[in-house]
Protein backbone atom coordinates (compact mmCIF):
# COMPACT_ATOMS: atom_id res chain seq x y z
CA UNK A 1 0.00 0.00 0.00
CA UNK A 2 2.67 2.55 1.21
CA UNK A 3 4.56 1.51 -2.16
CA UNK A 4 1.17 2.13 -4.23
CA UNK A 5 0.97 5.58 -2.48
CA UNK A 6 4.48 6.27 -3.16
CA UNK A 7 4.40 5.45 -6.71
CA UNK A 8 0.83 7.96 -7.33
CA UNK A 9 2.74 10.89 -5.48
CA UNK A 10 6.20 10.21 -7.32
CA UNK A 11 4.17 10.74 -10.63
CA UNK A 12 2.26 14.20 -9.36
CA UNK A 13 3.91 17.66 -10.67
CA UNK A 14 4.51 19.86 -7.59
CA UNK A 15 1.40 22.06 -7.72
CA UNK A 16 -0.27 18.67 -7.45
CA UNK A 17 1.01 17.77 -4.53
CA UNK A 18 0.94 21.05 -2.90
CA UNK A 19 -2.90 21.11 -3.38
CA UNK A 20 -3.28 17.63 -1.99
CA UNK A 21 -0.61 18.79 1.10
CA UNK A 22 -2.90 21.86 1.30
CA UNK A 23 -5.82 20.01 1.51
CA UNK A 24 -4.59 17.76 4.17
CA UNK A 25 -4.09 21.03 6.66
CA UNK A 26 -7.01 21.96 6.30
CA UNK A 27 -8.89 18.77 6.97
CA UNK A 28 -6.22 18.53 10.20
CA UNK A 29 -7.28 21.90 10.97
CA UNK A 30 -11.16 21.01 10.89
CA UNK A 31 -9.74 18.11 12.98
CA UNK A 32 -7.91 19.85 15.64
CA UNK A 33 -10.80 22.49 16.08
CA UNK A 34 -13.20 19.54 16.69
CA UNK A 35 -11.02 17.47 19.33
CA UNK A 36 -10.21 21.13 21.40
CA UNK A 37 -7.41 22.68 22.88
CA UNK A 38 -7.13 20.04 25.46
CA UNK A 39 -6.58 17.02 22.55
CA UNK A 40 -3.26 17.69 20.88
CA UNK A 41 -2.61 16.27 17.34
CA UNK A 42 -0.12 18.87 16.59
CA UNK A 43 2.33 16.06 15.06
CA UNK A 44 0.17 15.27 12.39
CA UNK A 45 0.66 18.49 11.17
CA UNK A 46 4.42 17.16 9.75
CA UNK A 47 2.05 14.69 7.28
CA UNK A 48 1.11 17.16 4.82
CA UNK A 49 4.45 19.03 5.18
CA UNK A 50 6.88 16.44 5.04
CA UNK A 51 4.40 15.23 1.48
CA UNK A 52 5.28 18.82 0.01
CA UNK A 53 8.51 18.60 1.09
CA UNK A 54 9.81 15.31 -0.60
CA UNK A 55 6.96 14.51 -2.96
CA UNK A 56 7.32 18.54 -4.53
CA UNK A 57 9.96 20.89 -3.25
CA UNK A 58 11.96 23.34 -0.68
CA UNK A 59 9.65 25.58 -1.75
CA UNK A 60 6.65 23.53 -1.61
CA UNK A 61 7.65 22.48 1.75
CA UNK A 62 8.19 25.40 3.51
CA UNK A 63 4.83 26.94 2.51
CA UNK A 64 2.53 24.21 3.63
CA UNK A 65 4.45 24.66 6.51
CA UNK A 66 3.29 28.34 7.06
CA UNK A 67 -0.19 27.51 6.05
CA UNK A 68 0.17 24.78 8.84
CA UNK A 69 0.77 27.35 11.90
CA UNK A 70 -1.39 29.76 10.18
CA UNK A 71 -4.29 27.87 10.65
CA UNK A 72 -3.40 25.91 13.56
CA UNK A 73 -2.77 29.55 15.21
CA UNK A 74 -6.41 30.36 13.86
CA UNK A 75 -7.52 27.05 15.33
CA UNK A 76 -5.57 28.07 18.71
CA UNK A 77 -7.50 31.44 18.41
CA UNK A 78 -10.06 30.63 20.87
CA UNK A 79 -7.77 29.06 23.32
CA UNK A 80 -8.10 30.54 26.78
CA UNK A 81 -4.19 31.89 27.01
CA UNK A 82 -3.21 34.27 30.04
CA UNK A 83 -1.42 36.35 27.85
CA UNK A 84 -2.45 37.59 24.30
CA UNK A 85 0.77 37.42 22.93
CA UNK A 86 1.59 33.86 23.78
CA UNK A 87 -0.68 32.38 20.76
CA UNK A 88 1.73 34.67 18.66
CA UNK A 89 5.00 32.91 20.39
CA UNK A 90 3.52 29.55 20.08
CA UNK A 91 2.55 29.83 16.80
CA UNK A 92 5.83 31.43 15.97
CA UNK A 93 7.92 28.22 17.72
CA UNK A 94 5.35 25.54 15.49
CA UNK A 95 6.38 27.61 12.58
CA UNK A 96 10.11 27.95 13.39
CA UNK A 97 9.90 24.30 13.63
CA UNK A 98 7.83 23.17 10.74
CA UNK A 99 10.17 25.08 8.22
CA UNK A 100 13.22 23.29 9.89
CA UNK A 101 11.76 19.81 8.98
CA UNK A 102 10.85 20.68 5.74
CA UNK A 103 14.54 21.69 4.67
CA UNK A 104 15.69 18.96 6.59
CA UNK A 105 13.01 16.35 4.49
CA UNK A 106 13.67 18.58 1.27
CA UNK A 107 17.56 18.33 1.90
CA UNK A 108 17.22 14.21 2.45
CA UNK A 109 15.29 13.62 -0.63
CA UNK A 110 18.16 15.83 -2.85
CA UNK A 111 20.68 14.47 -0.97
CA UNK A 112 19.36 10.55 -2.17
CA UNK A 113 18.47 11.57 -5.77
CA UNK A 114 21.80 13.06 -6.14
CA UNK A 115 23.47 9.51 -4.81
CA UNK A 116 21.30 7.75 -6.89
CA UNK A 117 22.52 9.69 -9.91
CA UNK A 118 26.31 9.00 -8.90
CA UNK A 119 25.36 5.44 -8.66
CA UNK A 120 24.24 5.06 -12.19
CA UNK A 121 26.88 7.42 -13.77
CA UNK A 122 30.80 6.42 -14.73
CA UNK A 123 32.58 8.71 -13.14
CA UNK A 124 35.02 9.04 -15.32
CA UNK A 125 33.27 9.90 -18.70
CA UNK A 126 29.98 11.33 -17.06
CA UNK A 127 27.87 8.47 -19.32
CA UNK A 128 25.46 6.45 -17.58
CA UNK A 129 27.01 2.97 -16.49
CA UNK A 130 25.72 -0.59 -16.53
CA UNK A 131 23.33 -0.11 -13.92
CA UNK A 132 22.04 3.20 -15.42
CA UNK A 133 21.93 1.93 -18.89
CA UNK A 134 19.65 -1.11 -18.27
CA UNK A 135 17.24 1.36 -16.12
CA UNK A 136 16.95 3.84 -18.84
CA UNK A 137 16.49 1.64 -21.59
CA UNK A 138 14.06 -0.63 -20.56
CA UNK A 139 12.04 2.78 -19.86
CA UNK A 140 12.86 3.29 -23.38
CA UNK A 141 11.84 -0.19 -24.62
CA UNK A 142 8.48 0.46 -23.01
CA UNK A 143 7.89 2.72 -24.82
CA UNK A 144 8.99 1.45 -28.46
CA UNK A 145 6.47 -1.56 -27.21
CA UNK A 146 3.78 0.70 -26.31
CA UNK A 147 3.82 3.15 -29.55
CA UNK A 148 5.06 0.25 -31.51
CA UNK A 149 8.05 1.76 -33.10
CA UNK A 150 11.78 0.71 -33.98
CA UNK A 151 14.68 0.81 -31.89
CA UNK A 152 18.72 0.46 -32.26
CA UNK A 153 20.63 -1.38 -29.64
CA UNK A 154 24.97 -0.54 -30.54
CA UNK A 155 27.64 -2.10 -28.57
CA UNK A 156 31.09 -0.05 -29.52
CA UNK A 157 34.62 -1.23 -28.37
CA UNK A 158 37.65 0.20 -28.37
CA UNK A 159 40.29 -1.98 -30.77
CA UNK A 160 43.89 -1.36 -29.06
CA UNK A 161 42.84 0.82 -26.24
CA UNK A 162 45.59 -1.75 -23.95
CA UNK A 163 48.43 -0.25 -26.08
CA UNK A 164 47.62 3.36 -24.97
CA UNK A 165 47.83 2.28 -21.35
CA UNK A 166 50.69 0.52 -21.80
CA UNK A 167 52.87 3.00 -24.09
CA UNK A 168 51.37 6.69 -22.98
CA UNK A 169 49.98 6.25 -19.96
CA UNK A 170 46.79 5.60 -17.75
CA UNK A 171 46.30 9.04 -17.98
CA UNK A 172 46.29 9.19 -21.96
CA UNK A 173 43.78 6.09 -21.47
CA UNK A 174 41.64 7.60 -19.39
CA UNK A 175 41.43 10.81 -21.89
CA UNK A 176 40.80 8.79 -24.48
CA UNK A 177 37.61 7.42 -22.94
CA UNK A 178 36.94 11.16 -21.84
CA UNK A 179 36.98 11.88 -25.74
CA UNK A 180 34.73 9.20 -26.76
CA UNK A 181 32.35 9.64 -24.09
CA UNK A 182 31.87 13.43 -25.17
CA UNK A 183 31.50 12.09 -28.70
CA UNK A 184 29.09 9.68 -27.78
CA UNK A 185 27.35 12.27 -25.48
CA UNK A 186 27.12 15.22 -27.77
CA UNK A 187 25.75 13.49 -30.59
CA UNK A 188 22.97 11.83 -28.76
CA UNK A 189 19.50 12.95 -28.68
CA UNK A 190 17.78 13.38 -25.07
CA UNK A 191 15.70 10.50 -25.51
CA UNK A 192 18.69 8.34 -26.51
CA UNK A 193 20.37 5.95 -23.96
CA UNK A 194 24.48 6.07 -23.69
CA UNK A 195 26.64 4.46 -21.28
CA UNK A 196 29.74 3.00 -21.05
CA UNK A 197 29.43 -0.57 -19.16
CA UNK A 198 32.92 -1.69 -19.17
CA UNK A 199 36.86 -0.60 -19.28
CA UNK A 200 36.52 0.42 -22.82
CA UNK A 201 33.24 -0.90 -24.20
CA UNK A 202 30.20 1.75 -24.76
CA UNK A 203 26.71 1.00 -25.99
CA UNK A 204 24.30 3.25 -27.42
CA UNK A 205 20.42 3.07 -27.30
CA UNK A 206 18.28 4.71 -30.29
CA UNK A 207 14.37 4.98 -29.68
CA UNK A 208 12.95 5.38 -33.17
CA UNK A 209 15.21 4.64 -35.45
CA UNK A 210 15.00 2.36 -38.54
CA UNK A 211 17.44 -0.11 -40.13
CA UNK A 212 18.46 2.65 -42.78
CA UNK A 213 19.04 5.35 -39.99
CA UNK A 214 20.89 3.03 -37.53
CA UNK A 215 23.31 2.83 -40.74
CA UNK A 216 23.46 6.68 -41.29
CA UNK A 217 24.01 7.29 -37.31
CA UNK A 218 26.75 4.42 -36.73
CA UNK A 219 28.36 5.73 -40.00
CA UNK A 220 28.67 8.82 -39.07
CA UNK A 221 29.64 8.32 -35.62
CA UNK A 222 32.46 6.21 -36.84
CA UNK A 223 33.93 8.57 -38.97
CA UNK A 224 33.56 11.35 -35.87
CA UNK A 225 35.53 8.94 -33.71
CA UNK A 226 38.27 7.95 -35.96
CA UNK A 227 38.96 12.05 -36.78
CA UNK A 228 39.12 12.94 -32.94
CA UNK A 229 41.56 9.55 -32.37
CA UNK A 230 43.84 10.61 -35.37
CA UNK A 231 43.55 14.54 -34.05
CA UNK A 232 45.12 13.48 -30.61
CA UNK A 233 47.60 11.19 -32.46
CA UNK A 234 46.54 7.83 -30.39
CA UNK A 235 47.62 5.50 -34.02
CA UNK A 236 46.92 2.32 -32.31
CA UNK A 237 43.48 3.28 -30.78
CA UNK A 238 40.26 1.99 -33.52
CA UNK A 239 37.27 0.79 -33.04
CA UNK A 240 34.35 -1.46 -33.87
CA UNK A 241 30.10 -1.19 -34.00
CA UNK A 242 28.49 -3.40 -34.24
CA UNK A 243 23.71 -2.51 -33.86
CA UNK A 244 21.06 -4.38 -34.24
CA UNK A 245 17.63 -2.99 -34.73
CA UNK A 246 14.64 -3.89 -33.96
CA UNK A 247 10.90 -3.44 -35.63
CA UNK A 248 9.11 -3.82 -32.32
CA UNK A 249 10.90 -3.38 -28.81
CA UNK A 250 12.91 -7.19 -27.89
CA UNK A 251 11.49 -8.39 -25.27
CA UNK A 252 14.77 -9.05 -23.08
CA UNK A 253 17.35 -5.87 -23.21
CA UNK A 254 20.14 -8.66 -21.87
CA UNK A 255 19.43 -10.68 -25.12
CA UNK A 256 19.21 -7.39 -27.53
CA UNK A 257 22.80 -6.62 -26.07
CA UNK A 258 23.92 -9.62 -26.41
CA UNK A 259 23.13 -9.69 -30.44
CA UNK A 260 24.33 -6.54 -30.25
CA UNK A 261 28.02 -7.86 -28.85
CA UNK A 262 27.62 -10.58 -31.45
CA UNK A 263 27.89 -8.05 -34.31
CA UNK A 264 30.66 -6.12 -32.94
CA UNK A 265 33.12 -9.20 -32.24
CA UNK A 266 31.74 -9.59 -36.34
CA UNK A 267 33.29 -6.10 -36.92
CA UNK A 268 36.43 -6.74 -35.15
CA UNK A 269 37.07 -10.11 -36.79
CA UNK A 270 36.40 -8.50 -39.46
CA UNK A 271 39.35 -6.38 -39.56
CA UNK A 272 39.07 -2.88 -37.89
CA UNK A 273 37.50 0.30 -38.67
CA UNK A 274 34.20 -1.73 -39.09
CA UNK A 275 30.85 -1.26 -39.12
CA UNK A 276 28.22 -4.30 -39.10
CA UNK A 277 24.48 -3.40 -38.84
CA UNK A 278 21.45 -5.86 -38.79
CA UNK A 279 18.15 -5.87 -38.57
CA UNK A 280 16.32 -8.09 -36.07
CA UNK A 281 15.16 -11.09 -36.61
CA UNK A 282 15.23 -12.06 -40.16
CA UNK A 283 16.72 -8.79 -42.29
CA UNK A 284 20.48 -9.73 -43.56
CA UNK A 285 23.22 -7.94 -42.16
CA UNK A 286 25.35 -5.24 -43.67
CA UNK A 287 28.98 -5.19 -43.23
CA UNK A 288 31.55 -2.86 -44.72
CA UNK A 289 34.00 -0.70 -43.92
CA UNK A 290 34.48 2.50 -42.22
CA UNK A 291 34.10 5.86 -44.57
CA UNK A 292 37.52 7.10 -45.19
CA UNK A 293 38.97 9.81 -43.46
CA UNK A 294 38.01 13.73 -44.24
Amino acid sequence: MLRRFNSLLADQAAPVVGCLAFALTVLLAGIDHLTGYELSISVFYLIPISIAAWYGNRLMGYIVSGLSAGTWMLVEATTPYSQGWILFWNSGVRLIAFVVVAYLIAELRRQLQRQQQLARTDNLTGLLNRAGFFERAQVAANAASRYGYAIAIAYIDLDGFKNINDTLGHLQGDEALRTVGGILGGSSRDSDVVARIGGDEFVVLLPDTTLAGAHAYFDKLHLELRREIKVNGWSTLDLSIGAVVYETAPDDLFDALRAADNLMYRAKRSGRTAVVVEGAPSAASVLRAAPADA
